[in-house]
């Protein structure tokens, strides 16, 4: 989400060093809670990667996406499967129970703010290598992070976040976010075609350090949106963002 590098602002050569207005400085967070870690007594890959995606995506706004500390770095490339069953001569002397699978839900595959036109396709991202939320390189695409909830999930945060500029792509739309709206309209719509509506509760400009990333990257609890870019002050020495812009919506019934 910076200028620098990959996660360089969106923008055509040097990005646009305005940055976001000033008037998000002034915005507090009103509905994020204090960071919160939370694991199974076995962890799996996966949560491990919820974990750590929270750290990274927004410490750079670079392309990743900061996570909670002490997790070890991880960027599977895909969802664990279990181990074959174990082969065996023995013919069973009856059927055995097999509980059903669940089939996994669906990604989302574009979103759509009802504000300046914003709209983006969506593609599913994991960890890299430094432990981060990875983002699309390009700002016109935004990432899912696909260890967290999906749209259709009961419970858990679904988090999108995209680069607001890139060096050699130029500004993409969640730079138009800066300015939107409480009370705006969120629409979601999954690989399966399925549609899902949020209404922006809270808009946050938030200093990177300190963010409460754990919270933003929950698997339980309510169901909510969380769209993650950069903003605030563009420092020219570090070549980041200062802030994160951090939107959160609830369904609309």
């Amino acid at each position: 989400m910076d200028r620098g590098g990959r996660g360089a602002p969106r923008g055509g050569g040097p990005r646009d060093r305005r940055g976001p207005s000033a008037s998000h400085r002034g915005r507090r967070s009103a509905g994020l809670r204090p960071l919160i870690v939370h694991r199974t007594a076995r962890p799996s890959v996966a949560a491990l990667a919820v974990a750590t995606a929270a750290v990274a995506v927004l410490t750079g706004c670079s392309p990743a996406v900061p996570l909670p500390g002490g997790h070890p770095s991880l960027a599977p490339s895909s969802t664990p499967t279990p181990p074959p069953a174990a082969f065996s001569t023995a013919v069973p002397q009856q059927s055995a129970t097999v509980p059903p699978v669940t089939p996994a839900a669906a990604a989302p595959a574009r979103i759509t703010v009802d504000w300046a036109g914003v709209t983006a396709p969506v593609r599913p991202e994991g960890v890299d290598a430094q432990g981060a939320m990875a983002l699309p390189p390009d700002p016109a695409v935004a990432g899912w992070y696909r260890y967290g909830a999906a749209p259709a999930s009961e419970e858990g945060t679904v988090v999108i976040a995209a680069h607001v500029d890139a060096v050699g792509y130029g500004i993409g739309p969640f730079a138009h976010l800066r300015d939107v709206p409480e009370g705006r309209t969120i629409t979601v719509v999954d690989t399966a075609g399925a549609e899902t509506r949020w209404r922006i509760a809270s808009v946050d400009l938030l200093p990177k350090q300190g963010l409460p990333w754990s919270d933003v990257f929950r698997t339980d609890g309510d169901r909510r949106l969380v769209l993650v870019t950069c903003g605030g002050a563009f420092d020219e020495r570090t070549r980041h963002y200062e802030s994160n812009l951090v939107i959160t919506a609830t369904p609309v019934p």
